[in-house]
């Protein structure tokens, strides 16, 4: 079974997944700006998740082991 991160990553598209040829400083302060604030959804969504009741997670389609394994990942691995 996908956890949930892999199921939501597969919804959204990913527009900087790579970076081709030299880049701007503006151009690289937006990917640097726009990686922390998927950082920053990343931390949030684990510690919410974290804090799901067993029915809230049965609602989603995950287990508490999922569930557990998602929250505990740094925010900086997806």
């Amino acid at each position: 079974m996908s956890t949930l991160q892999d199921r939501l990553a597969a919804a959204r598209p990913r527009p900087f997944a790579h970076v081709d040829g030299p880049q701007s400083a503006p151009r690289r302060l937006f990917i640097l700006y726009a990686a922390l604030m998927e950082w920053l959804r990343r931390s949030r969504s684990r510690a919410v998740l974290a804090r799901l009741t067993d029915r809230e997670l049965r609602d989603v389609g995950l287990t508490r082991a999922e569930a557990e394994r998602e929250s505990g990942k740094p925010f900086w691995r997806a």
